[in-house]
């Protein structure tokens, strides 16, 4: 069913769902009301169907996250491409328009850092580079960029690890609806965002930006 290559990454969205074969492409199927299977149209997939993107193809996919509409992979140069839905600008390209084909951040976007991981929430995205350092845009209603406010952000924004974290560098990143959790190499937890269920983990049920 994938061109005869084994599966190496799985993301499951809201109602879609996303795989990362050893060849290095990426395959779609499920719902996709607003493009978020990557092929350029809303079609929905029954069966697994290759994204075939310009430029993307030329490269190799090593990791992926879907949030509830939108996707993110990681190729192995450490480049992002995202597409889907685009509310609160979680693509992080400046709109919040949605996207039926993977669309690629520019390296400046990301200050030049080699991306090694992504996660994603409901409409939020998390990127972590190979320096430790976290970057994060889209939805922040609840704190759940952990830059300090409820704002949103249309663009890759960095989060400073020398406030955040101690000085401790990102070793990766999960996200649920509307929080985030972060590790570090020194193995700690760092939360942030909605916190109505508990979900943080500190013992309240406080947000945190």
């Amino acid at each position: 069913g994938f061109a005869g290559s084994a599966v190496v990454v799985v993301a499951c969205g809201e109602q879609h769902t996303l795989v990362v074969t050893a060849a290095g492409g990426a395959w779609t199927c499920g719902l996709n009301d607003v493009g978020q299977l990557g092929h350029g149209d809303t079609a929905d997939r029954v069966v697994f169907t290759l994204v075939r993107a310009e430029r993307l193809e030329e490269t190799r996919i090593v990791m992926a996250a879907c949030g509830d509409y939108h996707n993110a992979v990681v190729t192995a140069e450490g480049r992002v491409w995202t597409w889907g839905w685009g509310f609160a600008g979680c693509l992080g390209h400046n709109d919040e328009q949605n996207r039926p084909t993977p669309a690629l951040l520019a390296a400046e976007q990301l200050g030049g850092s080699t991306i090694v991981m992504v996660a994603a929430g409901v409409a939020h995205t998390v990127a972590v580079g190979e320096d430790g350092a976290p970057w994060v845009w889209g939805w922040g209603e609840y704190g759940q960029l952990g830059l300090g406010d409820n704002a949103g952000r249309r663009v890759p924004t960095q989060l400073g690890t020398e406030a955040a974290f101690g000085g401790s560098r990102v070793l990766m990143a999960a996200c649920g609806s509307c929080h985030t959790l972060f590790l570090t190499r020194e193995g700690e937890l760092w939360a942030c965002g909605y916190g109505e269920q508990g979900q943080l983990g500190l013992n309240d049920r406080l947000d945190r930006p």
